[in-house]
């Protein structure tokens, strides 16, 4: 759902001015969206300890919903160019959390057999097939209805990765600590000092 809507916002906003306005204006839309992962990234790095993959994969979720949401809002409502390209920062920070799950559960999935670089590639192959996909029917979506009425679809797509994202069930991202058994413990002291 999120990989047709930074094209088809970049051809809605150069069309709303020259033609030849289109490339700086989608290279400023895709700087806003790495300066919004980045930062997000360098977030979750530091307080990965405290949240889980659940969590993570909501506020990834919420993000581009809440992005769509007001992309719709405002190309309905506003010929503001600067407003409609702001939401970008919130790509940034659902792309930027999305992709921090993507490797983490490439981890989980192969921890200890070695292959966590092909699981990233089988993974990143599917990512990037479905959005090349998603790309070619929301273009062909804004061409035939609106770009109005794609960006109203995109948003009612949303639901299912929040929906997905409740079926997720994992432990922390570090895993649970198991105590130690104190009795255990004196035991084995007891059997080293014979």
């Amino acid at each position: 759902v999120n990989a047709t809507t930074l094209p088809l916002l970049g051809q809605y906003l150069g069309k709303r001015d020259k033609p030849r306005d289109a490339l700086p204006i989608m290279t400023g839309l895709y700087l806003v969206a790495s300066a919004g992962s980045f930062c997000m990234t360098w977030f979750l790095k530091g307080n990965l300890r405290k949240v889980n993959y659940r969590t993570v994969l909501l506020i990834g979720c919420g993000a581009l919903t809440l992005r769509l949401i007001l992309i719709t809002i405002l190309v309905n409502f506003t010929t503001n160019l600067w407003a409609i390209g702001c939401t970008n920062i919130l790509d940034g920070i659902g792309v930027g959390s999305l992709d921090l799950m993507l490797a983490l559960y490439s981890h989980l999935l192969s921890r200890q057999t070695g292959h966590y670089n092909l699981n990233m590639a089988v993974i990143g192959t599917a990512k990037e097939i479905g959005s090349a996909l998603s790309v070619v029917l929301g273009g062909a979506l804004a061409e035939q209805l609106s770009y109005e009425t794609a960006f109203l679809v995109l948003t009612v797509m949303m639901i299912l990765p929040i929906l997905f994202s409740f079926g997720v069930s994992t432990p922390s991202l570090y895993g649970e600590v198991k105590k130690q058994d104190p009795v255990l413990e004196d035991d084995k002291w007891e059997d080293d000092k014979k």
